[in-house]
């Protein structure tokens, strides 16, 4: 009969022990919170965009050759950022719309952080990071008395300069969607790729998240 050695099976069972740990802090929070009414307002939840491998490692290299050849800048910071940005538009662009703080939600991961530190002195803070990014985040959501999730993946984005004439341009590639914060079903989703000419990633995520902002306002808040 198969079994796991002993080391993965302990890595597994303090995985599993800490998650059930971030459960019951969420719980008793729930718990301790007063009801309130839900408003007309809608209260989001934007979550760091999840990034593909390709896109954390290297933040330089070097493409073709001859007239073609070119560096490729990649941000392994580019989840965050590009979160940072959608939640600013779409708190700007939707009036019916509130986006959680990411500032808050940067001090509420913190503060679960301690408490599982206290929990669990003897783990480092890259473990502390992983469990905590196992957390689905509709949990977090209800615990903070959202309406909705927004994820996304970022399959691909870049900014590439073409060592010959100079030209250069950044590529964005992202699918995102609309998580119900009760049930976890999605609401709504799209996908988008673009490549924006003398842009950096900043400013080409900024006209991404517009086209998306105004997509999900005629097919989502619209209705």
């Amino acid at each position: 009969m198969f079994s796991l050695p002993v080391p993965e099976m302990k890595k597994r069972l303090l995985c599993i022990t800490a998650l059930l740990l971030i459960a019951g802090f969420l719980l008793l929070s729930c718990q301790s919170r007063h009801l309130q009414k839900k408003s007309s307002t809608i209260k989001i939840l934007v979550v760091d965009f999840e990034t593909a491998q390709a896109i954390k490692t290297p933040q330089k290299e070097l493409r073709g050759w001859w007239f073609g050849s070119r560096d490729v800048y990649h941000n392994p910071n580019a989840g965050e950022i590009f979160a940072d940005i959608f939640a600013q538009q779409l708190n700007e662009r939707i009036p019916s719309v509130e986006v959680y703080s990411r500032s808050d939600l940067k001090y509420y991961s913190a503060n679960m952080k301690d408490r599982l530190r206290k929990a669990y002195p003897h783990l480092n803070n890259k473990s502390l990071d992983y469990l905590f990014s196992q957390v689905p985040p509709c949990d977090l959501a209800r615990d903070l008395n959202l309406d909705l999730v927004l994820t996304a993946k970022i399959n691909n984005c870049y900014t590439t300069h073409n060592r010959t004439i100079h030209w250069w341009s950044s590529v964005i590639d992202v699918d995102i969607t609309l998580l119900d914060a009760e049930s976890g079903s999605a609401e709504w989703s799209a996908h988008r790729e673009a490549r924006k000419n003398f842009l950096s990633q900043p400013s080409a995520m900024e006209k991404v998240a517009e086209s998306l902002i105004r997509q999900m306002k005629r097919e989502y808040f619209s209705q």
